[in-house]
């Protein structure tokens, strides 16, 4: 894992990405719990089979911007390394980036509270 990813601003989605919002529906943290069990079993996939990584980027791409989005740190997917490192991680590794992710951002959008 990067030591970049030790910090994740949570001012990272950028004024294009952001808007107040009210909703009533599926409660977001569920919406992160399968989101989460996604990238776990792509990751897998990925890790049981090497020959299909490259096939596999575009997918874990998309499921790593919705899943940095929703806890209002989508800034993190413009790393252009992520996804392969993602796809390569461990399981105790990609259990760790993840609680990371959940444990840095929030799905409320507390935006403007630094990390140090």
């Amino acid at each position: 894992m990067n030591n970049d990813d030790q910090y994740l601003p949570l001012e990272s989605n950028g004024p294009a990405y952001t808007k107040s919002e009210e909703r009533h529906g599926v409660p977001l943290e569920y919406v992160g719990q399968k989101l989460r069990c996604a990238i776990e079993e792509l990751n897998r996939v990925a890790r049981q089979h090497p020959e299909l990584q490259s096939e596999l980027r575009a997918t874990m791409h998309y499921l790593l911007v919705a899943h940095l989005g929703l806890h209002n740190l989508l800034a993190k997917a413009d790393d252009r390394s992520l996804v392969d490192r993602v796809l390569n991680l461990n399981t105790d590794e990609l259990d760790q980036w993840l609680e990371m992710t959940i444990r840095h951002g929030a799905v409320e959008g507390i935006a403007g509270i630094g990390l140090n």
